[in-house]
């Protein structure tokens, strides 16, 4: 995990931006982070979540604002800089930030601090998921901050919008997840025939430094929604729902092109709650409740 710890402590100067609402129409960084937290932060209120435990709290942007909203909150990371700019913004916002700690939500042991400072009504891991080795682990480590009738909340990279993209990951989603059983002859044969249908060169992969590893350089995995809800439900969880976020009105390769109208028309479509956004959508919340 090195290199993600790397890659996140080189981002945690300039990560806030991702929760700017100023840069919603910025055509370089649209902060689709905001959209998530907006969007998860009126489930919470909705549902009457009073007390949150987030595992990877980056910049501390979602754990400030449920602080804020008056929730109890307590969260950790894996990263020194996005700890070290979490407690600054804590102390700009005069909220207490004793409840923050340096803790891998893939170590139960490394949460023996927060668990303890528990149970609370919702535990949520958002941006930390495609990181991890072991999903499984990661969800019952998250179980244990909450009793029964808690609530789960973990974002995750959506697999299903490169159904969408025709580029590269729409022929390795083909490949490697819908054909992963069909015989080598029948799979080349797909290949052979959508490789020149497809942008393989996009998306550009996202590189960086020997000190800042890329966001494509480190591991940093899709999920499938369905495997997701059928591993939570395996652990206990039910009442399975998905929250979508980051809308693509169209193919992403065309965005360049079609430039603000593209923008305008994803910022429209964040108000769409049907069962397009798993198709439309770069990335989901998934919400369960601990039977």
């Amino acid at each position: 995990m090195a290199e993600v710890v790397a890659h996140y402590d080189g981002s945690s100067s300039t990560y806030s931006e991702q929760y700017d609402p100023e840069r919603i129409f910025d055509l370089t960084n649209e902060p689709a982070n905001l959209f998530r937290l907006r969007k998860v932060a009126a489930r919470m209120q909705e549902v009457g979540v009073n007390s949150v435990f987030e595992l990877g709290i980056g910049d501390g942007s979602p754990l400030a604002h449920m602080a804020q909203l008056g929730l109890r909150v307590g969260g950790c990371d894996i990263s020194q800089g996005m700890l070290n700019v979490a407690r600054a913004q804590f102390a700009d916002k005069g909220l207490d930030a004793s409840g923050i700690f340096s803790g891998d939500m893939q170590d139960q042991a490394s949460l023996a601090e927060g668990i303890a400072s528990g149970p609370y009504d919702a535990v949520m891991a958002l941006g930390v998921l495609p990181h991890v080795r072991s999903e499984l682990d990661v969800v019952r480590n998250m179980s244990a901050f909450i009793n029964p009738g808690g609530r789960l909340f973990l974002q995750f990279r959506n697999s299903m919008l490169s159904l969408f993209s025709f580029n590269r990951l729409t022929l390795e989603f083909i490949t490697d997840e819908l054909l992963v059983d069909v015989s080598p002859a029948v799979r080349d044969a797909v290949v052979a025939e959508l490789e020149p249908r497809l942008a393989m060169n996009k998306p550009p992969k996202r590189t960086g430094t020997a000190d800042k590893p890329g966001y494509d350089e480190i591991l940093a995995k899709f999920h499938n929604s369905f495997e997701l809800k059928d591993l939570v439900e395996s652990e206990g969880f039910g009442d399975v729902r998905f929250t979508w976020y980051n809308f693509h009105p169209a193919p992403p390769m065309l965005s360049s092109g079609l430039g603000m109208a593209f923008r305008e028309a994803a910022v429209a479509l964040e108000e769409d709650t049907s069962w397009r956004g798993m198709f439309l959508c770069s990335a989901g919340v998934l919400e369960a409740t601990k039977l």
